[in-house]
């Protein structure tokens, strides 16, 4: 289990390079990557990404690929990045599109549901390519910034 600081960290490093490749492939899908679009942008995503790494997302996708793989092998890392892309790419996809295509734009709902569908594919993939590239070194560095061990995955001595 993290630490509230190491998940704090580990969240401002891992979030920064994920935020500004969804945000681009989302605003280049709305035909509106502009500098003025994607400030704004991206600091939402930050902000809403910081906020879901609180959430058991981690948790989840590792009971997930404890059913399905072996922890330290590619397939387990492939589907705990799923689980955790997936959740964050719908959170982000919805509140994003929100933001973008309603508040922004002034567009109607109908417009948002079909930004949504038509944005979530794209977002997805790029989300899981940069996490996936990117957790073990945001992991790292965040581990060393507070001082935290790596813990062992699956049940402790104690759930035996």
């Amino acid at each position: 289990m993290k630490s509230k600081k190491l998940t704090a960290v580990y969240a401002l490093i891992m979030d920064l390079p994920l935020c500004i490749v969804v945000t681009i492939v989302a605003l280049a899908l709305g035909g509106n990557l502009t500098l003025k679009a994607f400030i704004p942008s991206c600091i939402l995503a930050y902000i809403v990404t910081f906020i879901l790494n609180f959430l058991p997302v981690g948790k989840w996708g590792v009971d997930f690929a404890m059913k399905h793989a072996q922890p330290g092998t590619l397939k387990f890392g492939l589907l705990v990045n799923a689980v955790i892309a997936l959740v964050f790419t719908l959170v982000l996809d919805l509140v994003m599109t929100f933001f973008g295509v309603v508040v922004t734009a002034h567009a109607p709902m109908s417009e948002f549901l079909k930004a949504v569908v038509g944005g979530f594919i794209p977002c997805y993939i790029a989300s899981f390519i940069v996490a996936f590239l990117w957790n073990p070194i945001a992991d790292k560095w965040s581990r060393a910034i507070c001082n935290e061990p790596e813990q062992p995955m699956g049940p402790g001595p104690e759930q035996k």
